[in-house]
Formats: structure tokens, sequence, C-alpha cells
């Protein structure tokens, strides 16, 4: 009797670990690829978090014996997806350098097509000598200075996130929103779990 109680709890156990432990696991990922000191490649840090999100769907439709929710398993890498954001959101450059703008500043205007589109964006090109390291060029959407204009720049040494000026090097992570998801993925799967076998279906 008490195997049986085990066996049926389990799929509902497997139901909540597969999303919340797959996030978890993602977002540790997504922010030691960005902040470890041997400086891992982007491509190779989406490449392992592709895995994990494979190694997640795998999981997710072994629990079932006829396949599962659909709309869990969308719902699950919408929140494996929003967990990769948050992550890299909620990291900031770890290296500020104090530069002079050098030379002329260009402006370009890219323009955007179609009805409803967003106006022109431009952007600014700035020339940089940063004697302490950083980037020699920097785009940004507004003018940070004239010629001998002094700028500081938050980068990052390993090239794997943008430059930003210094002063908007803050953390802008939502953790609310994969929070959500992967809560309501965990929901839909133990509904899907619990009417397994009766002709019922949780799309």
């Amino acid at each position: 009797m008490g195997t049986g109680k085990f066996g049926r709890a389990l799929p509902y156990a497997g139901a909540v670990a597969v999303p919340l432990g797959s996030g978890v696991l993602l977002h540790w990922w997504a922010g030691w690829s960005l902040r470890s000191p041997l400086g891992t490649p982007t491509a190779l840090a989406v490449l392992v978090g592709l895995l994990l999100a494979g190694l997640a769907v795998v999981a997710h439709n072994a629990l079932f014996r006829e396949g599962g929710s659909i709309l869990a398993l969308l719902v699950l890498l919408a929140g494996l997806g929003a967990v990769w954001v948050e992550a890299r959101d909620a990291r900031v450059r770890g290296a500020t350098a104090s530069c002079v703008v050098v030379g002329k500043v260009r402006v370009t205007d890219h323009p955007t097509f179609g009805e409803g589109a967003p106006r022109a964006k431009r952007l600014h090109h700035h020339t940089l000598d940063c004697p302490d390291g950083g980037p020699k060029e920097f785009s940004w959407e507004r003018r940070l200075g004239d010629t001998g204009s002094p700028v500081r720049i938050a980068y990052d040494p390993a090239g794997r996130m943008d430059p930003v000026p210094a002063d908007e090097n803050t953390a802008r992570g939502a953790p609310y929103v994969p929070a959500g998801l992967l809560l309501l993925a965990a929901g839909l799967s133990a509904a899907s779990v619990r009417y397994e076998g009766t002709g019922r279906r949780i799309w």
C-alpha cells in the first residue's frame, strides 16, 4: 500500500521539481557564465543553456505515459527563456574605466519600416582614450560629451556584455516573471498528472 502511494506521489513531485529545478540550474549557469573569471564564451554559455532546456523537456515528457500537456511544455520553455534573460539582466559589468572622448562624435540614424514602427533610432559614436583599459569605441543613444570630455564606462573585460555608461551599470532583472511562468508550468504539469488516464486533458 505504501508503495502504491509512493508511486502516485512520484509523478506529482516530478511535475513540480522539473520546472523549478531546471529554472534554478539554468539561472545558476547563466549567472556563473557571466561572472566567471574564466571568461566563458557567449556561444558556449548559450549552447549549455540550450542543452539544459532540452534536458528539462526530456524530463518533463518522461513524467507522462500519454504525452502530458502541450501547454505546460510551452509555458516551461517560456519560463526557461525568461530565466535566461533575467539572469543576464541581473548582472552588472565588472570593470569601470575613466576615459576621454577623442575626435569628433559621429551620429547615425537607423530607420525602422512598416506601419506603426517606432521612430528611427539615433546613435552617437564616441572614440575613447581609456588609460585604465576599456573600449576604444562606444556607441550610445545620447551624446556623452564632446572632444576632451571625461566619461566613465562600465564594461565586461571578457566581452560577454556590451559596455554602458557607468551611471547606468545597474541590475535590471525581474525575477517574478520567470518565477511565475515556472510555477504555472508546475501547476499545469501537476494537473496533467492528475487527469492522465481519465480521458481529460490539460492542453
